[in-house]
């Protein structure tokens, strides 16, 4: 966004940027949570497969891990977190818009 035509759009303006991107590095954390999820899962399969054991038995052996519910744990709480900042950006980009207007 260019010219800005106040110092009250300017601000909001840039409070929205920096908000987005908090945002934005709390969903790289949520990805990186879910990653971890992954990867932990098919480890844990792999280990059950060398055992001669199922994918099934494997999966419901990590769900009741703590590694586990840590992870789904982060994800969410990551999740949550950036819509609560994406939230505030959209609100800040139409403070923006309603002081570009006044």
């Amino acid at each position: 966004m260019d010219g800005f035509s106040n110092d009250a759009e300017q601000a909001a303006y840039n409070l929205a940027e920096a908000l987005s991107e908090k945002a934005l590095s709390l969903m790289k954390s949520a990805e990186e949570a879910a990653e971890a999820f992954r990867a932990g899962k098919l480890a844990m399969r792999r280990q059950f497969k060398a055992r001669g054991l199922s994918e099934a038995e494997a999966d419901i052996r990590w769900s009741g891990t703590s590694q586990a519910a840590r992870a789904i744990a982060d994800n969410s709480f990551f999740m949550s977190q950036a819509t609560m900042y994406n939230n505030a950006a959209a609100a800040q980009y139409a403070k923006a818009l309603y002081h570009r207007k006044v």
